[in-house]
């Protein structure tokens, strides 16, 4: 009986520090492909089910069941879409004008936009929106991000951010990385209560002895809620070097004049590396 749980606490204690990665050092050994993924062996019964049950395609099938023939719709398709269209339909976005109001809930305007809209001259082409914020794990990682956002009225925007990861090593040493992500956007819904928007860019990463870049696929929104009250989304899926990137935000904010107060939680995992944020931060709107 002993001998057993003396294995199962040697399989636990070499299988931790391999599947549980949640150090700094970790996000360098993902990026550069130094942690391989982990895939439990594949026995001979399963490969050769597998190998017996390959993909074919008859010749004689293709007229019946090709489901991209032209005229026909592909369910697939729709599905794919969804995430862009159903945003467009709820928010009533038939492609509608917008302006942008002097900063968010300016003179009593129920958000961020004002879809065609008498002449005002307060009305702008364009926001600019500069922050910065302090997120804790409540362990021995924190982090700082700068973000920058810029959109205009033609819907075409950057989204850009920077993080600075620390993390408490013991002994007074510390290690830290940086984290960095450019993306050109598509406000692809909106309305005078909610934007959404999607964009593809680039991803970095750079540390005293690694870095990495890679692609990265953004996706987010904002809804402005009774003035001064505003509830934002975003999601980013991409890769650094080796290792693959998924990042999600949330977070709840107060507008005071064009000054955006906000409290949040964001998970964030990078090859092995895996840890979740509390955040605070504040923002000005141009």
């Amino acid at each position: 009986m002993h001998k057993e749980w003396v294995s199962l606490l040697l399989i636990l204690g070499l299988w931790a520090p391999v599947c549980a990665q949640n150090s700094l050092s970790s996000v360098r050994q993902s990026i550069q492909g130094g942690i391989p993924g982990h895939r439990l062996p594949r026995s001979p019964e399963r490969s050769q089910t597998d190998d017996e049950h390959e993909w074919r395609f008859d010749d004689d099938d293709d007229d019946d069941h090709s489901p991209n023939s032209i005229g026909e719709w592909n369910p697939l398709g729709g599905i794919f879409l969804l995430p862009f269209s159903g945003p467009r339909y709820f928010l009533e976005d038939t492609g509608q004008e917008a302006y942008f109001t002097e900063y968010p809930f300016a003179n009593q305007y129920s958000g961020n936009l004002l879809i065609e809209p008498l002449w005002h001259p307060n009305l702008k082409t364009s926001r600019l929106r500069f922050g910065t914020e302090y997120g804790d794990n409540f362990d021995r990682q924190q982090k700082i991000t700068t973000r920058l956002q810029y959109e205009r009225k033609d819907r075409l925007g950057i989204d850009s951010s920077f993080d600075y990861l620390r993390e408490q090593l013991g002994g007074g040493e510390h290690d830290q990385l940086w984290l960095g992500d450019i993306n050109l956007t598509w406000r692809f819904a909106q309305a005078e209560f909610a934007e959404l928007r999607a964009g593809v860019g680039y991803n970095w990463m750079a540390a005293t002895d690694a870095s990495g870049k890679g692609f990265n696929f953004t996706y987010g929104g904002s809804f402005y809620l009774d003035n001064p009250n505003v509830l934002d989304f975003d999601i980013d899926l991409g890769r650094i070097g080796d290792a693959g990137l998924t990042r999600f935000k949330t977070s709840y904010s107060r507008y005071i004049k064009r000054i955006r107060l906000s409290v949040g939680y964001e998970h964030l995992r990078l090859g092995v590396f895996e840890t979740d944020y509390f955040t605070a931060g504040l923002s000005l709107d141009y």
